[in-house]
């Protein structure tokens, strides 16, 4: 999608990274859209990571129009100048790491409720979503419904303040592309993932992803706000430490 100058300096889109933890490996940690270190949930499972892992955050921008561009390629140069022992992402961050695997050498990796699909619409936004993807635009025109129990029963309200709200045609065509052009699954990784998940398409990881490679678990989108947590990131540090070995 070409964006007109105007549109294009509207809203410079951000990639953002942190280290957290004094582990004696290096992990990879790509965060999910919206989703920053300091918020409650993120920062426990920053915390339980960091207790192995020096982990290293990025933080993604929540409205950039050029997938190669503004997400893969600063995160592909970060990974080129450092030495990392595992990679892990998150959601929208899955479909960034998915693609990584793809340019670089990447050791197996753990996927959390990749975005590798639109989760199903229904209605009248399942018929305009076709049009809104064409419209040539960066600006943040759709504000999705928000029901905290789809993120996580431990999510509240509150925690929405602040974090951004809309989403741009420019945007979600990226992602939409983004989504199509998938490399393969690599049969060493492992997904983890809810099988009520309303956020993410469940479907297009059941598609993707061989049974022997998934992890299902109860809760929302993110696991790590959800009150199974505690179980969920024994097997997180699990798969990231034996691969797919640890769920099977």
């Amino acid at each position: 999608m070409r964006l007109s100058l105007r549109n294009r300096f509207r809203e410079t889109p951000r990639i953002r990274f942190s280290t957290h933890g004094d582990g004696d490996e290096d992990l990879l940690f790509v965060l999910g859209w919206g989703n920053e270190p300091e918020h409650e949930h993120v920062s426990w499972l920053l915390d339980r990571l960091g207790e192995r892992y020096r982990v290293h955050a990025v933080t993604i921008p929540t409205n950039g129009w050029e997938f190669d561009d503004q997400y893969l390629a600063p995160v592909r140069n970060y990974w080129e100048d450092h030495e990392f022992d595992a990679v892990l992402s998150h959601s929208t961050g899955g479909l960034v790491t998915a693609h990584l695997a793809a340019v670089v050498v990447l050791p197996p990796q753990v996927f959390l409720s990749p975005w590798w699909g639109m989760a199903p619409n229904e209605g009248v936004e399942s018929l305009l979503l076709p049009y809104f993807l064409s419209l040539p635009t960066s600006r943040r025109l759709l504000e999705p419904e928000r029901d905290t129990a789809h993120i996580g029963d431990l999510k509240s309200a509150d925690e929405y303040e602040g974090e951004p709200a809309a989403l741009s045609p420019a945007f979600l065509s990226t992602i939409v592309d983004a989504q199509t052009r998938l490399p393969g699954f690599d049969d060493r990784d492992v997904v983890f993932v809810s099988l009520s998940d309303r956020i993410v398409s469940v479907r297009a990881i059941g598609d993707r992803t061989p049974a022997a490679n998934l992890r299902p678990y109860d809760g929302g989108h993110e696991f790590f706000a959800s009150s199974g947590r505690e179980t969920v990131v024994e097997d997180v540090l699990a798969a990231l430490d034996a691969g797919v070995d640890a769920v099977r």
